[in-house]
C-alpha cells in the first residue's frame, strides 16, 4: 500500500489533495495499483459530495448554485 492510500484510509487527505499526490507519482506506481488509488479517490469524492449535499442541522437541504449559468 503507498502513502496515499494510507492517508486516504485514515482521512488525512482530501479529495483533491489525494489526486494531486497521484499526478506527483503516477509514473512510480504501477498500472493496476493506480487504479486502486483511484478506486479510493473516487470513493473519498463520493462522501465528500454526500457530505456537502446532506440536510444541514434545520433539516433543510443545501444546494450550491454558485456554477448555474442564469
Amino acid at each position: 500500500m503507498c502513502l496515499i492510500c494510507v492517508e486516504l484510509q485514515r482521512d488525512k487527505l482530501t479529495s483533491k489533495e489525494a489526486r494531486r499526490n497521484l499526478g506527483e507519482s503516477y509514473k512510480t506506481l504501477e498500472e493496476e495499483h493506480r487504479l486502486e488509488v483511484l478506486k479510493l479517490i473516487w470513493k473519498k469524492e463520493d462522501e465528500e459530495n454526500v457530505e456537502s449535499t446532506a440536510p444541514s442541522e434545520e433539516g433543510e437541504w443545501r444546494w450550491d448554485f454558485s456554477e448555474s449559468t442564469d
